[in-house]
């Protein structure tokens, strides 16, 4: 039986006891993550925490809705038993009526039927497996090009930059394009960053210029036999260097041979999908669900914070190329 818990109702060590054993756990549904990204999250559990399905839960206006957070790309039904799509299904039509507005991504075991609220969304994937020579030569040869440029460009690197750091670099750089970025968002990047390094599961991968001056910064989380490719900051001297695909060789390099997928997290966007398949990354598809009941004249403000919120991830998004 399907249950929907309140945030305070729920048992977060039977949770994460069972996100650490699910088939498809990963990084975004363990709960001090969400703590960070959505607080006061609820959940639909059905059994004894044997499939879970978090609920990134907030209300403006008097408006109850769930909507995807940022800097967390894939949530929906997890489980330790084999999933069907007709179940990730039951799991929608179990979200309480009182939640108007539904946008959210599902993970890449959960499909659900084609339809109008159903979208295909885009991740790109690189399995390190194989040794560094066999990557390299599926390296693109514009990539390989600018590798060569950027190593002849004196850069060096550190595994570790301080959280501040890549902040303080995304802030002086990307984020004068992202005004309606606000101290929230970056907190709550800064958390992400601290715990994560502080459980021993992240990293920042920074290069520097001959003058030592950061000019492009990576955050690299590891889980799940998965190294995603986070959040990331670039200035203007690095990418003249070529300093973001040589970081990125750099971590393909030392990872490689070990089993383990870098995750560059997305994307749709067709110059970003070019840039990440450039360094061999496969397709994988998840899916986007997509519920409005809402009144008609709540409809125009919800799309223009939906434009809002969009360039805000497209935003983020780019500082990764």
């Amino acid at each position: 039986m399907i249950r929907f818990l309140q945030h305070q109702m729920i048992d977060k060590p039977r949770w994460d006891e069972c996100i650490d054993h699910a088939m498809n756990g990963n990084l975004y549904a363990i709960s001090w993550f969400l703590d960070i990204v959505s607080p006061g999250w609820c959940a639909l559990i059905d059994g004894e925490y044997v499939k879970v399905f978090p609920l990134p839960v907030s209300s403006k206006a008097g408006i109850h809705y769930i909507m995807q957070p940022l800097f967390t790309q894939q949530l929906g039904l997890f489980y330790t038993s084999v999933s069907t799509e007709e179940n990730a299904e039951e799991f929608l039509k179990s979200i309480p009526p009182e939640y108007k507005y539904i946008d959210f991504n599902l993970n890449t075991s959960n499909k659900i039927k084609a339809s109008a609220g159903v979208f295909e969304m885009i991740n790109l994937e690189l399995d390190l497996t194989s040794e560094y020579q066999d990557l390299a030569s599926g390296y693109q040869n514009n990539l390989q090009r600018n590798i060569k440029k950027a190593a002849q460009n004196k850069l060096t690197i550190s595994k570790q930059v301080s959280p501040e750091e890549i902040i303080s670099l995304f802030r002086n750089n990307k984020g004068l394009d992202l005004s309606h970025l606000n101290n929230n968002e970056y907190a709550i990047i800064q958390k992400i960053a601290s715990e994560c390094i502080q459980k021993g599961i992240g990293e920042i991968w920074g290069a520097y210029d001959e003058f030592n001056q950061l000019v492009a910064a990576i955050l690299w989380i590891t889980i799940n036999n998965k190294a995603i490719f986070l959040f990331s900051a670039l200035s203007e001297t690095g990418k003249k260097l070529n300093a973001m695909p040589w970081l990125i060789d750099a971590f393909i390099k030392q990872n490689s041979g070990k089993p383990l997928v870098l995750d560059f997290e997305g994307s749709n966007n067709e110059g970003l999908a070019r840039f990440y398949s450039s360094f061999g990354a496969k397709k994988v598809i998840y899916q986007r669900y997509v519920y409005n009941s809402l009144p008609r004249y709540f409809r125009i403000g919800l799309k223009l914070w939906r434009l809002s919120r969009t360039k805000l991830k497209k935003y983020l998004l780019m500082s990764k190329q």
